[in-house]
């Protein structure tokens, strides 16, 4: 089962994962915010894998940060395919860095409110 493990405390972060789950992330996917309960055992296997200012996707053993974890998540909606491919095409460094500036800036970029998610966006969000 993957965890995409995200910024709580961003509104752009949590925005874009109830925009995954509409637009039909699978039900096999769960979100978890990285300080939480999930992040700390992720953190105890994963030294240092918290303070990383990026989104994290965990499947399995397997861990993927920043541009790459986004297209592996884009990659999961079926109509998004062709997006994701563009995306990898780019080469990692360009993306990440692309990544980075909007991680970094995102708060000063433009306002925006937090969605109210559905009884069925919930149940895809873990501690």
């Amino acid at each position: 089962m993957p965890i995409i493990y995200y910024d709580h405390k961003c509104v752009y972060c949590y925005n874009y994962a109830i925009w995954l789950i509409r637009h039909g992330l699978p039900r096999s996917y769960q979100f978890a915010p990285l300080k939480g309960k999930a992040g700390q055992i992720l953190e105890s296997q994963q030294s240092g894998v918290t303070k990383k200012n990026s989104v994290v996707l965990q499947r399995g053993e397997d861990l993927t940060f920043e541009s790459t974890a986004i297209v592996h998540m884009l990659r999961a909606l079926g109509g998004y395919k062709y997006l994701a491919l563009l995306l990898w095409i780019v080469p990692k460094p360009i993306r990440n860095i692309g990544y980075r500036t909007f991680a970094s800036n995102r708060d000063k970029l433009w306002s925006t409110t937090w969605v109210e998610p559905t009884e069925y966006e919930k149940s895809f969000f873990i501690e």
